[in-house]
């Protein structure tokens, strides 16, 4: 939309959870591995964004109507961005945002924030220099964009499933951005639930990114690597199959190599709380103890993603709220799904 010297730009973004982990980087925000992950359907972040023509050049960023010290965060990456988008320097931005799920939500909120904001700057482009992008370069110069601000941001641009990170056996994949995948996957993995099980909703004590800096001396590093690349091959195999059992067994060892490598750094460091541990067993258990086909995935904190599809909805929900909840913090969790992707909303 354009009016005078004004344009503006409207996205809706989701997160997304990694089933293979990224863990580890490299200048400028490379991965040191590739990652696979499914993108969120209710758990999204809209931003608009509005600039104006302006000899005065600065950037103001409100987070649900009220000024947010990832304003800063916000400031450095169009900084950053401007260093190489000359267009960006003759505007003033004007950047509003807000989530559909609190932040302490044990979800990525920056995946799904930078993922908004990269997708209403590339439309931005589009308006100011009349140039339009095909379809897939559009959506690689927003997953390109919005890895800077945050590596798994640039998997939250594509519905359903994504590849970030170069891997030998698809010729498209790449560190610069991520790549969708949708074919030739089983029906049942498009049906997949998130149940987001909060342990603790308090600030982690280390952060990702310092986090992923401990991946550089770590002495497992070369090892995890390997078993990274290794899990990819595995997990896009068997999503063609349908071979649930072994997509869970690589899915919760993907999950516990993260922590793993965590609790090997140096210095150490451990997310994971007793509760944490005691909603795992639990959910080891009811697998073994029936045909449930379940599993589960952790981020980098506390907070347990319970995982099973569509058809088994109903006896997952009882399970959750007779036997997990006790172990949560004031009972609480978010149910979440598999979901198609951004959508550019009426600017």
């Amino acid at each position: 939309m354009k009016q005078k010297n004004k344009y503006r730009s409207e996205w809706e973004c989701p997160s997304n959870i990694a089933l293979v982990k990224y863990w580890g980087k490299k200048a400028p925000q490379l991965p040191l591995n590739p990652s696979v992950s499914f993108s969120l359907k209710n758990a999204k972040t809209k931003t608009t964004v509005e600039i104006t023509g302006s000899s005065k050049w600065q950037t103001e960023f409100l987070f649900e109507g009220k000024l947010s010290q990832f304003g800063e965060r916000i400031q450095k990456y169009i900084d950053e961005l401007a260093n190489d988008e000359k267009w960006m320097n003759d505007f003033s931005f004007r950047i509003e945002s807000s989530n559909t799920f609190p932040h302490s939500a044990g979800i990525a909120s920056s995946a799904s924030a930078f993922g908004a904001l990269a997708l209403c700057l590339a439309d931005l482009k589009k308006q100011v220099t009349g140039k339009k992008a095909e379809t897939q370069n559009f959506f690689r110069q927003a997953s390109a964009w919005a890895r800077l601000g945050s590596g798994s941001a640039c998997r939250s641009v594509y519905p359903q499933f994504a590849v970030w990170g170069k891997f030998d056996e698809m010729p498209d994949s790449s560190n610069e951005f991520a790549i969708p995948v949708s074919e030739n996957i089983h029906p049942d993995y498009f049906t997949l639930h998130d149940a987001i099980l909060l342990v603790d909703s308090t600030k982690k004590k280390v952060s990702s990114s310092a986090g992923h800096q401990l991946m550089n001396d770590h002495p497992f590093r070369e090892a995890r690597i390997k078993q990274a690349n290794n899990h990819t091959r595995e997990i896009l195999k068997v999503m063609k199959t349908g071979h649930h059992e072994h997509f869970f067994k690589i899915v919760e060892k993907e999950a516990l190599s993260l922590h793993s490598m965590m609790m090997t750094s140096e210095p150490p460091y451990l997310l994971l709380h007793p509760n944490s541990l005691a909603i795992i067993r639990k959910i080891q258990d009811i697998r073994r103890q029936t045909n449930l086909q379940v599993g589960f995935t952790i981020d980098a904190g506390p907070n347990i993603h319970f995982l099973y599809f569509e058809k088994d909805k109903n006896e997952v929900h009882r399970f959750i709220k007779n036997e997990l909840l006790k172990f949560t913090e004031n009972g609480s969790w978010l149910d979440d799904q598999i979901g198609n992707g951004p959508k550019k909303l009426k600017a």
